[in-house]
């Protein structure tokens, strides 16, 4: 049996939901982000910098992955960091395609000018260079026409099967209305909350799917600039892409059910809200883990380190995955198993490390971490 999507019934976009029921998750929402701004206000200079720019890297890195698209990340972090004039960020251009959605991320922090069409176009123009698989658009920097045939989200099921459709999008002729009325909403103050707002825009502008490709990319860069508004300011430090990314599969299911089950949509508005909640939580585990950095460097001030070495004892404090031992510490920084074992004994004996085991288990940890 065939679907009715919410833009086939009357009184399509008429959203509602239920406030009593977002009391919970709004709050529990509010006091993660409160508690990570809280910390960053205690915060130096240095270490909010390095805080947002982990979070912008992550939002440009994981909002392409989410489409399948594997972005370089250093080559991300020293394009922002270029453009946040920052100190210590490398000198690494990205590439042309990876320059165009670093260009839509920064403009959404701009949160302070108005969202028209010919932004979101301009957004979109940014974007064309990485769209899946680089192939040519009919509509670039315009919505999108019907003449590929209506505009369905579907996956593909093999050699001989028909693909299963998720969702097909209003036709064309609809769009440009619908558009209007979503940037009408966006911004007019209605006096809900901006959390919520981000929620239920986010939501309308991926019902109406506006446009041939990159709705994904713009529609999470067009919450994260309702969210910086929410918070009134500019500087990001929270990636809601990463968490969208490591929830993928609850995301999509919560925006499938959303386009067609009822116009009450509070079930996706509370799916967002402890989404933002576990972003905000990750986001306070990376500040952690820059103080961390911070004070142990501080503490080993006087210690002279290789640039071989303070590279390692950065990894392991960015999270290391595994036990770090000679042979690793030889790939991670090419040099040979001699040089490995040199550097390491260093570091014990000036106490930045603590050597666990014996011959072939030998495994090194940060002294006091």
């Amino acid at each position: 049996m065939r679907r009715t999507y919410l833009w086939e019934r009357e009184p399509w976009p008429a959203f509602t939901y239920q406030a009593d029921q977002l009391i919970g998750p709004l709050s529990s929402a509010l006091v993660r982000f409160g508690t990570l701004s809280g910390l960053l206000m205690h915060a130096n200079v240095a270490d909010r910098g390095e805080s947002e720019i982990r979070a912008l890297v992550a939002d440009v890195v994981d909002t392409s992955a989410i489409e399948g698209e594997k972005l370089d990340p250093e080559a991300v972090r020293g394009s922002i960091v270029r453009r946040l004039s920052l100190a210590d960020g490398g000198v690494r251009r990205a590439d042309d395609h990876t320059e165009g959605v670093i260009d839509i991320t920064m403009d959404a922090l701009k949160y302070e000018r108005p969202v028209t069409e010919q932004r979101l176009f301009d957004w979109h123009e940014m974007l064309f260079p990485i769209v899946r698989g680089h192939r040519a658009l009919r509509n670039i920097g315009r919505y999108r026409d019907d003449g590929g045939g209506p505009m369905t989200v579907q996956t593909n099921r093999g050699a001989g099967r028909e693909p299963t459709i998720h969702y097909a999008a209003p036709p064309a002729s609809q769009v440009p209305g619908d558009m209007k009325r979503l940037i009408d909403y966006v911004e007019t103050d209605t006096g809900e909350h901006g959390v919520i707002r981000a929620a239920i825009v986010h939501l309308w502008f991926l019902l109406i799917h506006p446009f041939e490709d990159g709705n994904g990319r713009i529609g999470r860069a067009l919450a994260d600039l309702m969210l910086s508004r929410a918070q009134g300011q500019e500087n990001r430090y929270c990636s809601l892409s990463r968490q969208i990314l490591i929830d993928q599969k609850a995301y999509y299911e919560a925006l499938e059910r959303a386009g067609y089950e009822s116009f009450d949509i509070t079930q996706w508005v509370a799916w967002f809200l402890d989404c933002y909640a576990r972003a905000a939580e990750a986001t306070i585990g990376i500040v952690n883990d820059v103080l961390r950095t911070t004070t142990f460097f501080a503490t080993f001030a006087d210690i002279a380190m290789n640039e071989r070495q303070r590279k390692i004892v950065k990894r392991l404090l960015d999270g290391f995955d595994g036990r770090l031992n000679a042979e690793r510490y030889a790939r991670m920084t090419s040099v040979s198993h001699d040089t490995a074992n040199r550097d390491l004994s260093d570091l014990v004996e000036k106490g930045v490390f603590v050597r666990e085991g014996e011959s072939r288990k030998t495994n090194y940890r940060l002294s006091g971490v």
